[in-house]
């Protein structure tokens, strides 16, 4: 029977690819990607570091390509079960990381357990879990709650129902430093670790109590992706 497949790629660098999430970028008959351009051009990547290590794999296949993003869910979805009910396996792949966390493709999940569609996954880390361990915080007991609410009231209501867990959320880099400031308010004494382009070159950490925390954003160049690993109780 065919499936959706769920793709998990590396956060940032090549080099964690797994053998088959490889296999799976140059095998698969029909790939629905977050962004088409982004798949390419981990492909083109991935060939040019590792062709010579499979000497069996066909470098030329050129899947069917569906661009799937929660602005076209509808049709895409419909697009790719109709593919799956036809007997393809479709593979599912976001830009980076695991497809359906904080991403639309749980949605898609959700469309084909009604369908009766068979869910496999070829995992991979994710920023949460690589972020987590990297914190130095409490690794225990841990909550992920994704983007946090735009306003002060819903984010430290946010803050609060998860405040016995080590909280673990994704932040854009034009509010990393508004959100701490928020948080410090409540929890002056909260531990955190800002962790900024996993697996890069780039790789920074930048672990300590919240409000020198902010103190010390203001000396970095604030870009890229950031997860946020946080302590309020200890």
């Amino acid at each position: 029977m065919a499936k959706l497949i769920l793709v998990g790629l590396p956060l940032g660098n090549i080099e964690d690819i797994t053998l088959r999430v490889f296999n799976s970028l140059f095998t698969a008959s029909c790939i629905a990607a977050e962004d088409t351009r982004n798949y390419l051009k981990i492909k083109s990547i991935a060939k040019e570091r590792f062709s010579d290590k499979f000497p069996d794999i066909n470098f030329e296949n050129k899947p069917e390509l569906i661009s799937y993003r929660e602005e076209n869910h509808e049709a895409a979805s419909k697009r790719i079960i109709e593919k799956i009910l036809q007997g393809n396996d479709v593979h599912l792949m976001s830009d980076a990381g695991m497809p359906a966390i904080s991403d639309p493709g749980f949605r898609l999940v959700e469309e084909c357990l009604k369908h009766g569609i068979e869910i496999d996954v070829l995992p991979s880390a994710t920023a949460v879990d690589t972020a987590l361990v990297l914190s130095g915080l409490p690794t225990d007991k841990f909550c992920f709650i994704g983007f946090l609410p735009r306003q002060e009231s819903k984010i430290l209501k946010t803050i609060d129902a998860a405040s016995e867990f080590t909280i673990i959320y994704y932040e854009s880099p034009y509010r990393i430093q508004k959100t701490l400031q928020i948080i410090a308010k409540k929890y002056p004494n909260a531990q955190v670790a800002l962790c900024n382009d996993l697996t890069k070159k780039f790789q920074k950490i930048i672990r300590g109590n919240v409000v020198e925390t902010v103190e010390r954003l203001k000396d970095n160049k604030i870009q890229g992706e950031w997860v946020g690993v946080l302590r309020v109780n200890r």
